[in-house]
């Protein structure tokens, strides 16, 4: 077998100093543009064409030649690094596109994309027809040279146009999502033109079955794509978050499947960057992948790779042989022909589909930019002998010069494009929902042993997440081999599975019987704790189904694990937390009843302090009997308190989201505090102003709920009593569903504390109650 060589030390040297001074003048001069209010962008574009033979090959011909004048072989090395940037642009674009817009905008984008190729299709063959001969390769081949010049003008540069659209801040409003929707349907039909091309170059006729496989493969493609290769992306993100965990492995699964399907569809003939913006749009709608990990891989990109590839985009290009008035003139001629066709066409069909003429400019200016898909155009043409050197420099000066025009243009005319009450209401809701607690949340661990309070946890995670895209991970704990009868203690404690002797009496704890009748109990209805007529397997299968019930979620957003108590319930239920989980969810079984007594039992409070997480605790509040009979009631309404605090905002988004699912009325209450003895009326200024400040509170409070569309209502009440004693007869008046607290943990030496209002509407209130401690 033959030992293929390293690296030679020279070549390697070579790669290394050239990336160096690529990202070097390409940053640098991003940022100087920068500072002048222009993308970045256009001066990573410029880097390649300074370090080129136009400019640095002119002032220092020596250094030029000795680090861009090399073999093929050496700059292929080069263009390897610069397709590994265009692919990760292609995911970054990919992440940030938003498919259900673009498919509710579907038939404005082809209307568009169809103006942006005929058009300028059109004016390129003309072009190409009456162009001196000395600009064609082959002059026989006329036609052939008018087809690639044709389809050359009518391409456009997603990689361009989305790092514009990110660095003007625009690629998440309708004109911008619609603009990519556009190019993509642009340059797929670009592709499509460039294989019938490239085909018909190589045996001088029409390659019909070619164009037609082509096509065929893009439909085959996208349809697998979309709709197996969606569930297949799903499943690979939540297994590797699932089983590896951590940044590093997300963003390593989405370069090994950007690049494992870009292998796909170039093998297709349909190019590696098709593939890495499906996967971009595929990984982008699993919410595992959250926003910060779009940041990092966002950052990682912009700030190395893309740079890179826009410079070394012009390095080919040089300058010099545009000095020539002929090849300047016919240069000229090209460009205003290409800037003409792609304008009047996109113009044109924006007012078919009842776009403004800011819309229909500011698209037109965006798909105008050719960028490095032309240039890789303008590459296969040379190397297929259908273009002249002179001609491709003008080609390259092409795509630079109008990928260079696009930042300008649409800077220039964004600000005139009026934005809809929709869009604006899309697009608050998208900024509350990257900075929101909920939006937050991808995984959630819900310990169980099926004790109804943990059951009626549950259905509230259920809620939460059905159409988030969270997913919960049911947790069922069983004792392990080792462990001793006495250990059990702590687990039923946490679980709600009492002992005999909590009870005092000899029978079976009430709270171990199945609320429905079936699940986890065993024949007679119950659960036999020490083994009994069941297996600790059967009985763990059967509290997983009954918990996926609950749950009522898509098998996609469960996950059911069973892990063994080896030390402690608490240790087992922590160590299993801090494996990423966002939020645990926990049902508050039993609880102490003294009112100096802690709020819940030792395990639960020992689960709460050392969580790593923030933490859910539900209670039904209710005796067994009567929450075996309540317990698949729905949610209608809830009490959500706020004193206008942080953790109150984060309890508003549970409380939201639930309600949306549930089709629930959400009461924002705010107590005032009872006006001290010596207050002679009621109405005095001090309490004036409290009910003022409370009002503002409760309308802040509720603004977040009614744009998701929920109903809400709010109420300041002037107490009497302590608030918390308020809120308690407030649910014994009215017919609550659910009280749902926020909180933070405070500092208490022995346990989990909640504030005394808190803990005293959870043990008081006649109706189910849930704390949400966030902070």
């Amino acid at each position: 077998m033959t030992v293929i060589e390293p690296l030679g030390h020279h070549e390697l040297f070579l790669v290394v100093a050239q990336l160096a001074v690529l990202l070097f003048v390409a940053r640098a001069l991003g940022e100087a543009f920068s500072s002048i209010g222009q993308p970045a962008v256009v001066g990573e574009l410029l880097a390649g064409v300074v370090l080129g033979p136009s400019i640095l090959g002119v002032v220092a011909p020596g250094l030029y030649a000795g680090l861009f004048e090399v073999s093929p072989a050496q700059f292929h090395l080069l263009e390897i690094v610069s397709w590994i940037g265009l692919i990760m642009l292609l995911v970054v674009t990919g992440l940030e596109t938003d498919i259900d817009l673009i498919v509710s905008k579907g038939r404005t984008a082809i209307i568009l994309s169809l103006g942006g190729i005929l058009v300028p299709f059109a004016t390129g063959f003309g072009l190409g027809w009456i162009l001196p001969v000395e600009f064609i390769a082959a002059p026989e081949q006329r036609l052939v040279f008018s087809l690639f010049i044709a389809t050359a003008m009518s391409i456009s540069a997603i990689p361009v146009i989305a790092k514009v659209l990110i660095e003007l801040d625009v690629i998440r409003r309708d004109i911008g999502q619609l603009i990519l929707a556009a190019g993509m349907v642009d340059d797929t039909l670009g592709w499509i033109l460039l294989a019938t091309v490239a085909g018909l170059a190589r045996s001088g006729v029409v390659d019909v079955n070619a164009a037609v496989t082509t096509i065929l493969s893009v439909v085959v493609f996208l349809g697998v794509a979309f709709t197996v290769g969606r569930r297949l992306v799903s499943e690979i993100v939540r297994w590797v978050d699932n089983v590896i965990g951590g940044e590093a492995s997300m963003i390593t699964a989405l370069m090994v499947l950007a690049l494992s399907v870009g292998a796909i569809t170039q093998y297709m003939g349909l190019e590696a960057i098709l593939g890495a913006f499906v996967v971009g749009i595929l990984v982008g709608q699993v919410k595992r992948f959250d926003y910060h990990l779009r940041h990092t891989f966002e950052v990682m990109t912009l700030g190395v790779f893309a740079p890179i590839f826009f410079a070394i985009a012009g390095l080919r290009m040089d300058v010099a042989s545009l000095a020539d008035p002929t090849v300047l003139a016919v240069g000229l001629i090209v460009l205003g022909v290409a800037c003409f066709g792609k304008f009047a066409g996109i113009v044109g069909a924006a007012r078919l589909a009842g776009l403004s003429r800011w819309e229909g400019i500011t698209i037109g200016g965006g798909m105008n930019a050719r960028g490095a898909m032309e240039i890789i155009v303008a590459t296969i043409g040379l190397g297929l002998g259908i273009l002249t050197s002179d001609m491709y420099s003008i080609i390259v000066m092409v795509a630079i010069v109008t990928s260079l025009m696009a930042p300008a243009i649409m800077r220039w005319s964004i600000p005139k494009i009026e934005m809809t009450d929709d869009e604006r209401r899309r697009l608050e809701l998208e900024g509350q929902q990257r900075r929101s607690f909920v939006g937050g949340l991808t995984t959630v661990l819900l310990p169980t042993r099926c004790s109804t309070d943990s059951q009626f946890a549950a259905r509230l995670a259920g809620s939460l997440s059905r159409g988030q895209g969270i997913e919960v991970t049911s947790m069922y704990l069983e004792r392990g081999d080792g462990g001793e009868r006495g250990a059990l203690a702590p687990l039923r404690s946490l679980f709600g599975r009492r002992t005999r002797a909590a009870r005092g009496d000899g029978g079976t704890a009430p709270n171990d019987r199945n609320p429905d009748g079936n699940g986890p109990a065993g024949r007679d209805g119950r659960v036999d704790a020490n083994g009994g007529d069941d297996s600790r397997r059967e009985r763990a299968d059967r509290c997983r189904e009954l918990m996926e019930r609950r749950l009522d979620l898509p098998r996609s957003q469960t996950r059911s694990i069973v892990r063994a108590e080896r030390t402690s319930a608490k240790d087992t239920v922590i160590r299993e937390a801090g494996e990423g989980y966002d939020m645990l969810v926990l049902g508050a079984s039993e609880r102490g009843t003294r009112a100096d007594a802690p709020l819940f039992s030792a395990t639960i409070d020992e689960i709460i302090r050392d969580a790593p997480c923030p933490v859910l605790v539900a209670s039904t509040n209710r005796d067994e009997a009567g929450a075996r009979s309540g317990d698949d009631r729905s949610v209608r309404r809830i009490l959500l308190p706020t004193v206008g605090a942080e953790y109150n905002h984060h309890a508003a988004e549970v409380a939201y989201t639930i309600a949306r699912d549930q089709d629930a009325v959400v009461d924002v209450v705010h107590v005032v505090a009872p006006p001290q003895v010596d207050d002679v009326f009621v109405d005095r200024p001090g309490v004036e102003s409290g009910v003022r400040l409370g009002e503002r509170i409760v309308e802040e409070e509720a603004a977040p709920g009614r744009q998701l569309g929920v109903a809400v209502d709010t109420n300041v009440i002037v107490g009497e009593r302590e608030p918390e004693k308020e809120l308690t007869a407030l649910t014994r008046t009215e017919a609550y569903d659910l009280v749902l607290l926020g909180s933070s943990l405070r500092p208490l030496t022995g346990r989990a504390f909640f504030g005394h209002r808190v803990e005293y509407v959870f043990k008081h209130a006649a109706c189910p109650v849930a704390v949400l401690a966030s902070m």
